[in-house]
């Protein structure tokens, strides 16, 4: 029976990746033994990337009060309480991610544990997100000498990240429609198990589209699967586990920022396709690789190949090779600004006047190259804040967004992200809005910000601003929002000055706790200061949005320093309160009368 293939359903978010890295860094050098597989495990569970469904009665405080920390001994405890059939296969499992990515080498019998220089560059401080998973998913491939799931007799022999860009870079040769839908990438990426069945799998995608309704789709979905699996007895389980590994797919090659998705804020009307602005890379990428897997004659062999961060070689290495990429990322600069209507700055123009002819260094052609995909970028983002300001429509999308929480329950953490952000450059009267997300080469989130940075970062003239959001509404909030708010608040402050810096929470319910600790850091103090944080629900927020349609109405422009009064109100009041309960209520009446306010 035929299988499709999977990168990880151990760890679906691809950034949780670098945590369990970290983790194993602690080992590295010593061998991965079942005594070594077990101590991961329990370190997972220490470092609390890793909850077991059973906990003992004893250690629920643990849960309960998420700022104590898991001793080592207790996190032992926890793991034994589970009473596991086979308790190092637990470790080998959660390790097995970062073995077929090519950031770590740890398998019993094969040395010490190793972390490989592309998963060290995974772990600095400040890495390109896209280089490291590009690296990494070249490197993927069915076959391979380490993998028993994906073998050559089961009809393995593809490289899945080259493979997916000839099938849709080929499929949008021969098609009107461009890229795949979620449904196509679901139903036919997963199962092209060979990359000599390209040009099979494509017909299925072109059949497929071809069927008039839901009921056919459907029909055809369960014949394909029958056929895929050589069973007539196909569960629903096993259709939906294609949709699990596409998914799970999508957000991996998404990183790379080769490929572009399409879709509204809650994810409706879903493309992926290729990324425009990276078509010669990929078309150098499919003259030197077909998408089937490199031979390996010994494990060591393959090993070697994972830890050298070199391999495999990128065509745009080649100097000549990369010249083209400049004068296809500057040709598409010129059409941009031809298309819009954009007069470019000084400095910007000489940029895309530079005579590329004269680099004949790889180091200074790549800064090139960079300074090219920042303008680019730049641009994208101008142009798209042009089209947010004053549009009603977009206003009121938003707001429908934020008032409804069936409609913030399907949002992820990136696409909350943005919508926060568009509200903020909805305002128009900044300086800069900069989101910390990392985005493609359109300015779309592909990953929500980073830990250790504020989600959103304003800057306006009379006042700065952070702003933290998030979809978590539990009890858990305070403590996983609480501290990094206000660490990043104080950092923030550190870095501009103390005065007029606030922070803006938002999420769809704020917890008591979180209203608590807030308070506290207002009212009093934060490591020896007080802080300007303004919680705020996301029907909140919306209020803030009404009031601009307020504007727009009666023909005014909404300032900056409308927002900059309501925020000092806001932590002006809490001087005067003698609770964080009265704080909340405060608040709500103090966006009432706000609202209630004469234009």
């Amino acid at each position: 029976m035929r299988k499709p293939w999977s990168i990880s359903t151990t760890v679906r978010n691809p950034e949780r990746l670098r945590d369990f890295l970290k983790v194993l860094k602690q080992l590295e050098g010593e061998s991965f033994t079942k005594e070594n597989q077990v101590k991961y495990q329990i370190l997972l569970i220490k470092e609390r990337l890793y909850k077991p469904n059973n906990i003992p009665p004893k250690y629920q405080r643990y849960y309960e009060e998420p700022t104590l920390e898991i001793p080592y001994n207790v996190a032992e405890k926890i793991f034994e309480y589970q009473n596991y059939e086979d308790p190092p296969m637990r470790g080998r499992q959660s390790v097995n991610p970062l073995n077929k990515l090519g950031f770590a080498i740890a398998r019993e019998g094969y040395g010490p544990i190793k972390i490989t220089d592309l998963g060290n560059l995974f772990l600095e401080g400040d890495y390109d997100i896209g280089f490291v998973f590009l690296k990494s998913l070249l490197k993927l491939q069915f076959p391979n000498p380490w993998s028993r799931d994906f073998s050559a007799k089961h009809g393995f022999n593809i490289t899945p990240f080259i493979a997916t860009l000839r099938l849709i870079y080929e499929l949008n040769q021969r098609s009107k429609i461009k890229g795949l839908s979620k449904e196509e990438f679901c139903l036919f990426i997963p199962t092209l198990t060979d990359a000599n069945r390209i040009n099979d799998q494509i017909e299925n995608i072109l059949a497929f589209r071809k069927l008039r309704n839901n009921e056919e789709k459907q029909e055809y979905i369960w014949n394909f699967a029958r056929e895929f699996y050589g069973s007539e007895k196909i569960t629903k389980t096993k259709i939906n586990n294609l949709s699990d590994y596409g998914d799970n797919t999508i957000r991996y090659f998404r990183l790379t920022r080769f490929f572009r998705i399409h879709m509204n804020p809650l994810g409706h009307h879903w493309r992926i396709d290729l990324e425009p602005s990276r078509m010669t890379e990929i078309e150098q990428l499919l003259g030197q690789y077909d998408g089937k897997a490199f031979e390996f004659k010994t494990v060591e062999e393959y090993l070697e190949y994972i830890s050298d961060i070199t391999r495999p070689q990128l065509p745009w290495e080649h100097i000549d090779n990369l010249k083209k990429v400049a004068v296809n990322l500057r040709n598409i600069i010129v059409d941009l600004v031809k298309r819009e209507g954009i007069k470019l700055e000084q400095n910007d123009q000489r940029l895309v006047e530079i005579d590329m002819s004269k680099f004949n260094k790889k180091d200074i052609l790549e800064k090139h190259i960079r300074e090219l995909r920042g303008l680019n970028l730049r641009l994208k983002l101008s142009i798209k804040k042009k089209k947010l300001v004053g549009n009603i429509e977009k206003i009121k999308e938003i707001i429908s967004i934020l008032d409804n929480p069936r409609l913030l329950r399907k949002l992820d953490p990136e696409g909350f992200e943005k919508i926060l952000t568009e509200a903020l450059k909805i305002l128009n009267d900044e300086i800069l809005i900069k989101p910390n997300y990392p985005v493609d080469d359109e300015g779309e989130p592909i990953n929500h910000a980073p830990g250790n940075k504020p989600d959103i970062e304003c800057y306006y003239r009379t006042f700065k601003a952070i702003c933290e959001v998030t979809l978590n509404t539990s009890n858990l909030q305070w403590v996983q929002e609480g501290q990094p708010v206000m660490r990043h608040l104080r950092n923030f402050e550190r870095e501009h000055g103390f005065e007029n810096i606030y922070c803006i929470f938002v999420a769809p319910r704020i917890h008591k706790d979180t209203y608590s600790q807030f308070w506290i850091s207002v009212k009093y103090e934060y490591d020896g200061k007080p802080q300007k944080i303004i919680p705020l629900t996301t029907q909140h927020f919306a209020l803030l949005l009404k009031k601009l349609l307020q504007y727009i109405e009666t023909g005014k422009k909404f300032s900056h320093y409308e927002l900059h009064k309501l925020y000092e109100k806001i932590i002006n009041e809490t001087k005067k309160v003698n609770s964080f309960s009265d704080w909340t209520r405060k608040i709500d009446q103090l966006l009432e009368c706000w609202m209630e306010e004469r234009i």
